[in-house]
């Protein structure tokens, strides 16, 4: 799999926050808070951003075991939403429990998309280890 970079990471930020927006928008519906808060939406933009970014600079821990690269990623994106919550808390009011909701409401898409995302990677991986074991089979052959 290829490096976001570039117009790469805004587009995929953007599709990311589509899906989750509408989610929302749908999950609150079914229970019927038809109600949301600007804030919250860009809350939800810039923890998409963080998430993206994170999960964009895996290339920096391949050196890691591939689990211990995860743990890594997830408790650095984590610790940047608890930063933007900390941040937010010097200028407004949050909610009691503003640190719990934001570990489940950003671990539950986290764990989603980064699992499409190391899906993907490795898929990307084991085609890119096939087609070199192709290319030694045909150079030993000659």
């Amino acid at each position: 799999m290829k490096i976001l970079k570039g117009i790469e990471i805004p587009i995929t930020i953007c599709v990311c926050y589509t899906i989750l927006s509408v989610s929302n928008a749908v999950l609150n519906l079914l229970n019927g808070n038809s109600t949301g808060s600007h804030e919250n939406s860009i809350m939800m933009l810039l923890w998409t951003s963080i998430a993206v970014f994170i999960l964009s600079i895996h290339h920096l821990f391949d050196e890691l075991s591939p689990i211990f690269m995860i743990i890594i990623q997830y408790m650095i994106a984590m610790g940047l939403v608890f930063l933007s919550i900390f941040f937010i808390s010097l200028f407004s009011e949050i909610h009691v429990n503003a640190y719990k909701d934001a570990f489940i409401s950003f671990t539950i898409p986290y764990i989603i998309g980064g699992g499409f995302y190391y899906i993907s990677l490795f898929r990307s991986v084991v085609r890119q280890n096939k087609l070199l074991t192709e290319i030694q089979k045909n150079a030993t052959k000659n």
